[in-house]
């Protein structure tokens, strides 16, 4: 049902868009999925966008937005040989390939984004970057294309809305699936047991995985550390992407490094089970994959619930905070629950259970369905309640029907 897989760049490539697409492929093809990754080489683009840019600034249009103008999609889609266009193309990109284009050429569109490029151009977002001109023109061609498009699927409940609301969508035209996290697990993979009381016997680790260090809340995860350390607790922030130097020689930061998910899995894998609760305190976020990883890895997870990441912490394996909540709450939030063995415990269990449904099996299985019948019946929701295994299985010691139900922040604070 899935013939080709698109997205500005090479979609095979395990470094195009955070690996997205690579991972989706990779998935839909063992379910039987065609699922052939559209390859764009963006550097002989390079050029082109140059050239562009100055014939915009020399007309006083400003600069910015090349990638989505006809001197781009073009000779983009141009790229992209005729039998690629057959069947159902399902793309990763709000504006590549054109809805037109691809009708004309015998395909069908579905869409699966994180979200909108009209929800993107706010105050602080790409309002103040790209001129109105190109903003305008981007918005059209998103509306267009979502026009065309066969289903738009969204990753998230606040992009679904986006569709619906500044994209004029109808709502049954749209859905939502929950993304799998970029890592898979070795065959017969342990989860390794953490000896010791966290913040007493040994550190309470608090994990941070991301690029964009700052939009992704590590000055504020060091914050909490220090409240940590004001009630007693030792605790230590484990990092790995990026970290500008002034903040790897704070105290109490252990800096990992870029770590290649792709060349080096084991060690990724070894960094996120290290960590006793994954962090990803954005004020802004599409999804949140990093949350996804950490549960696959069977570590909890906290944020707050903005956006996306409202929708990858799940209550029972989770810390879930209102934007805004301060850094001491934060704290004394975790030193109650990592403070009590048996709530550790849970958290953990829980944390595991979440393990096998956040994967992209899963997600390509859910995608499968709702092309097939216009609906999934069961679809895995982080923020509502982990489903039972079924057929009397356990799913990572936790028993068919008994789901952990461990409180969330909010309750766990005295």
């Amino acid at each position: 049902m899935i013939e080709a897989i698109a997205a500005t760049g090479d979609a095979g490539d395990i470094n195009c868009w955070s690996g997205i697409p690579h991972y989706f492929g990779k998935a839909a093809a063992a379910r039987g999925e065609r699922a052939a990754p559209w390859r764009l080489t963006m550097k002989t683009f390079s050029a082109g966008r140059r050239r562009w840019n100055l014939a915009q600034f020399l007309r006083g249009r400003g600069t910015g937005g090349y990638q989505y103008s006809r001197a781009f999609l073009d000779p983009a889609e141009a790229a992209i040989p005729r039998p690629f266009w057959q069947g159902r193309v399902l793309t990763f990109n709000q504006h590549f390939p054109r809805g037109q284009s691809v009708a004309a050429r015998g395909g069908h569109l579905v869409h699966y984004v994180d979200a909108t490029f009209a929800s993107f151009c706010t105050p602080g977002g790409l309002a103040e970057t790209l001129p109105r001109r190109v903003q305008a023109d981007a918005k059209a061609l998103e509306r267009e294309n979502y026009a065309v498009s066969e289903r738009i699927v969204t990753m998230a409940r606040w992009a679904a809305e986006s569709v619906c609301q500044d994209c004029g969508v109808p709502a049954a035209k749209v859905a939502v699936i929950l993304p799998g996290a970029n890592l898979e697990l070795p065959d017969g993979y342990a989860f390794p047991a953490r000896a010791g009381r966290p913040g007493l016997d040994r550190p309470l680790t608090l994990g941070f995985v991301g690029k964009d260090w700052k939009r992704k809340g590590l000055p504020f995860l060091l914050e909490v550390r220090t409240e940590l350390e004001k009630l007693g607790l030792s605790s230590l922030v484990r990092c790995a992407g990026r970290c500008p130097p002034e903040l790897q020689r704070t105290r109490g930061l252990e800096y990992a490094g870029f770590i290649d998910k792709a060349a080096d899995s084991s060690r990724f894998l070894q960094f996120l089970s290290g960590c006793d609760v994954g962090c990803l305190f954005s004020e802004r976020e599409p999804l949140g994959i990093s949350t996804l990883e950490f549960l696959r890895a069977g570590v909890p997870v906290a944020g707050f619930t903005v956006e996306g990441v409202a929708d990858t912490v799940p209550p029972d394996a989770g810390f879930r905070f209102e934007a805004g909540t301060t850094a001491a709450t934060v704290a004394h939030a975790f030193a109650s629950a990592f403070g009590n063995t048996d709530t550790t415990h849970r958290l953990r269990a829980a944390a595991r259970a979440w393990s096998p449904l956040v994967t992209w099996e899963r997600c390509v299985a859910e995608w499968q369905e709702l092309l097939a019948t216009g609906s999934i019946k069961n679809p895995v929701r982080p923020w509502e309640s982990i489903p039972a295994a079924k057929d009397g299985g356990e799913t990572a010691g936790i028993r068919s029907g008994h789901s952990p139900r461990v409180a969330n922040a909010a309750s766990i604070l005295p």
